[in-house]
């Protein structure tokens, strides 16, 4: 979970992207940013470490990200180990990219089918979605060989179970109640 100082740098950077006309320049910058945190746990230490300078924390930082991020991120950047809050900045991507996702009406919506969905299904399935959900949907596939066929879709908390495994697990039980009563 992350914290209400987390999202009001990321409420702020957001704020600055749609000002500057850059969101998408700095969704990518937070998604590098937290691409490099989470593969590296010695960077992870060194966000977090009390012991290292605020000077050699901004010099290292620079260093990592020098030409690959926008002014404006690299700023964020140095206002955070000002304020030794560097160890935010992997909330902050976070809050960013949902904030951002938010504000273009993207859904992130899970898909569970029993075999690979080819490039036509993809898309049809993508269209029914954006219909039901009435916004842009980036959906992440996953197989699942054990469902058997169908498939099933997890929209924030709501499940929507079409899977062959648990309409053949509901005519189970069908039959279970039938044959006691």
């Amino acid at each position: 979970m992350t914290s209400k100082a987390a999202k009001r740098y990321a409420r702020a950077l957001l704020d600055l992207g749609i000002e500057s006309n850059k969101l998408d320049e700095i969704k990518e910058d937070m998604i590098l940013l937290d691409q490099t945190i989470e593969e590296s746990r010695d960077l992870k230490l060194f966000l977090r470490s009390p012991l290292i300078k605020k000077s050699i924390k901004e010099s290292a930082l620079k260093e990592i990200f020098k030409g690959k991020i926008q002014q404006v991120t690299m700023n964020l950047i140095d206002l955070l180990v000002e304020k030794n809050r560097e160890k935010l900045l992997h909330d902050i991507t976070l809050s960013y990219i949902s904030l951002y996702k938010i504000h273009h009406g993207i859904i992130d919506v899970e898909v569970y089918t029993a075999y690979e969905l080819d490039e036509k299904e993809v898309k049809k399935l993508t269209g029914i979605l954006e219909s039901y959900t009435g916004k842009k949907v980036q959906m992440d596939l996953l197989v699942r060989e054990e469902l058997l066929g169908g498939l099933t879709v997890r929209i924030d908390d709501t499940i929507i179970n079409g899977s062959v495994k648990h309409k053949l697990s509901q005519l189970e039980k069908s039959f279970t109640a039938a044959s006691v009563e």
